[in-house]
């Protein structure tokens, strides 16, 4: 049995267009799980990340500063391993560099400039990730929105959220997630997305992926949550639906991605609309629709 799921991040429109990407995406995983779980969840999220309809890779949001930080992880359940990159800038693929990060070094989180010289010399060249797209929600925000850098940060945002996969081969299943993070976000801020256990984790039991408010998931431990649980015999469906309860006690908006060993696949939200794609053994199950989990 062979599952790969993708979600295009909490809050996006779950249009054609969007449904067509994740497709792509999820698609272009399955095709690569011959090759293992680990390179599967990186050419779903490379596809991704190279569609500007996502805030990953290219067509990142920007910064307060009219910047791209990207943040990015890969982790492989099989062997614990996890490698992961914060607040890179000028690389194509931040979900590769996570991967080399995890199989080259002995480190799980490179950040910033530091990243960005790991990045460079294993060979990946300077890349812009910046549209004309975000380049023009950036300049209309910043002129058109007075008030604190809190005020804009939670006052604007373009784009989608995060992106990510999850996917089980046999007994073994791996993670990878990406984003541009937060439009106008403080330089520096990184969220849930590299923080293992925070936005991501797999391991011999599962894999979990979070979107949307990367404090609260980093606070609550989102996915750590999520794989606590299936180790403690709950379902799939009953983790991802606990860590979204989670969530809403929180006030905070998002989304997370929960499979297990099994091949048994959830995701959950509490948002208005999550896109995601499950495709099990080549074929993508066109009824998988997530839960959403009001509040109280």
């Amino acid at each position: 049995m062979s599952l790969i799921m993708v979600h295009g991040g909490a809050g996006t429109e779950r249009s054609n267009e969007c449904l067509a990407a994740l497709r792509q995406a999820a698609l272009a995983g399955w095709q690569a799980l011959d090759r293992g779980t680990v390179d599967a969840v990186e050419r779903a999220a490379i596809s991704m990340e190279d569609d500007p309809l996502f805030n990953a890779g290219y067509g990142s949001v920007l910064n307060l500063e009219g910047e791209v930080e990207m943040d990015a992880s890969v982790m492989d359940g099989a062997s614990g391993r996890c490698g992961a990159v914060a607040a890179l800038n000028s690389v194509r693929h931040p979900v590769s560099v996570a991967r080399q990060v995890m199989e080259q070094t002995p480190h799980v989180l490179l950040a910033g400039t530091g990243a960005v010289r790991f990045a460079r010399a294993i060979g990946w060249p300077e890349f812009d990730p910046v549209t004309e797209y975000q380049r023009s929600a950036w300049r209309r925000a910043i002129t058109g929105c007075q008030g604190s850098s809190k005020d804009r940060s939670n006052s604007h945002r373009s784009g989608g959220d995060t992106v990510g996969c999850i996917a089980v081969l046999g007994s073994q299943a791996a993670a990878a997630s990406s984003t541009g993070g937060i439009f106008l976000k403080l330089p520096g801020r990184v969220g849930d997305t590299p923080v293992v256990g925070g936005g991501i984790l797999a391991t011999n039991i599962g894999a979990a992926i979070c979107t949307g408010d990367g404090e609260a998931f980093i606070e609550i431990r989102g996915a750590g949550a999520a794989l606590d649980l299936l180790e403690r015999g709950a379902s799939a469906a009953e983790a991802a639906q606990e860590v979204v309860i989670r969530l809403n006690r929180r006030r905070a908006a998002g989304g997370i991605l929960v499979a297990d060993t099994a091949g048994n696949a959830a995701a959950a939200h509490n948002g208005q609309c999550f896109p995601v794609v499950l495709v099990i053994d080549g074929r993508v199950i066109e009824d998988f629709i997530p839960v959403k989990i009001g509040s109280d």
